[in-house]
């Protein structure tokens, strides 16, 4: 098969932030032949890649093509939107370069509504199915941002309709959660026989050679991972702590990513309070595994499902301290300890902090963890749905 891979935020094989369309490339590439579009420019970093970066070995069944787009520094901005749509002109401008047939399948992240709607738009006059990833639920998630907007009706949001049409262009629709495949399906039922959730999971292997960190002092230690946003209470999280450290408790705090938030949480750091930054994933699962208990805080009106993160918190199989709310998210965690709190209340971050400290720890369901996370296996029902639309 002849598979396209279109992916705006998408990281390439040389560089270090995991990336799930970026796994799903090299996985077909062993027996499909597999092109990678995604930009030159890094959403993660800010930062532009060179011509160098889409080079590939000469016997690889796998290609990356890079499209221009004018980038941005700012993740909530005018200037974003702007380079976005330069990434769809160009987009545009690639499919017409396309010949009938010489795709089989492409597959496509969601976001951006514009790459799919493209993408849609062709692919009755070239002939390739298309298969719709959900990664995240725009617009519902951008009351994270714009408060004004979170009492809205899911159908009333600015873009709804845009959306549904995006979603109903697709032949099967994957999601990274069941809950952003049931809003894709809203508006598309006809792919419900072609449909998949298939979380973004955790490299189960790396996270087995990562030797743990020793750490000096009997203390027990927190840990977050990932980034530093809007999406997440940490500023709760780091007011707890930093509580909980002044009343004499041996606690300490282990925060690796960063974000935009980031120059304003510096103001906790401590002794209690450790910033590791951006660090390898090795790196990172060996400071995690260090640790006693993860934190997962996002905010009650955000609209992430089963993130990064709890993936990897859920393989590492720590005791979760969790403010996030939902059906979905509740489900998986009866698989592991954990309490929940409610964010923006540091007084009940540090009862479910306390109580999760003193209470006698309980097995994880390990067999079923790892049935859903472990991405070498969950990713080939990805593989099965393309191979099987052909």
């Amino acid at each position: 098969m002849k598979i396209a891979i279109v992916a705006p935020f998408c990281s390439l094989p040389n560089e270090p932030h995991f990336n799930r369309f970026q796994y799903l490339a090299q996985l077909l590439s062993a027996t499909h032949d597999v092109v990678l579009i995604t930009s030159q420019f890094k959403h993660y970093d800010k930062a532009f890649r060179s011509p160098e970066a889409a080079a590939t070995a000469p016997d690889s069944r796998l290609q990356i093509r890079l499209l221009p787009e004018r980038g941005y520094q700012k993740n909530i901005s005018l200037a974003r939107l702007i380079s976005h749509h330069d990434f769809v002109r160009a987009l545009e401008r690639e499919l017409q370069t396309w010949q009938v047939g010489e795709y089989d399948v492409v597959y496509a992240a969601y976001p951006l509504m514009g790459s799919v709607l493209a993408l849609g738009k062709h692919k009755a006059r070239l002939g390739y199915k298309l298969v719709v990833d959900v990664q995240d639920v725009w617009p519902e998630s951008f009351s994270a941002v714009l408060p004004a907007i979170q009492k809205l009706p899911p159908q009333a949001l600015p873009f709804a309709a845009r959306a549904n049409r995006a979603y109903a262009c697709a032949d099967a629709l994957v999601a990274v959660s069941q809950t952003y495949l049931n809003r894709a399906l809203q508006a598309n039922p006809a792919a419900q026989k072609q449909s998949e959730v298939v979380y973004i999971g955790a490299d189960v292997a790396a996270i087995e050679r990562a030797q743990a960190v020793s750490f000096v002092g009997d203390k027990i230690r927190f840990f977050y991972l990932g980034t530093l946003s809007y999406s997440y209470d940490m500023a709760t999280v780091c007011e707890g702590i930093s509580q909980m450290a002044a009343a004499g408790q041996a606690v300490a705090l282990h925060i690796m990513g960063g974000g935009p938030d980031l120059a304003q949480l510096k103001a906790y750091e401590s002794e209690h309070i450790i910033f590791h930054g951006f660090v390898p994933y090795e790196r990172m699962m060996a400071l995690a595994k260090g640790c006693d208990i993860a934190i997962n805080p996002i905010h009650a009106h955000a609209a992430q499902t089963i993130t990064n993160k709890l993936s990897d918190y859920m393989v590492l199989q720590k005791p979760i301290l969790n403010s996030q709310m939902g059906e979905e998210v509740s489900e998986v965690l009866r698989l592991i300890p954990h309490q929940n709190y409610q964010s923006g209340n540091v007084a009940d971050f540090i009862r479910a902090a306390s109580a999760l400290m003193q209470t006698p720890p309980t097995p994880p369901n390990t067999a079923e963890i790892l049935r859903r996370f472990q991405r070498d296996v969950s990713y080939l029902r990805l593989q099965q749905l393309i191979e099987h639309l052909r």
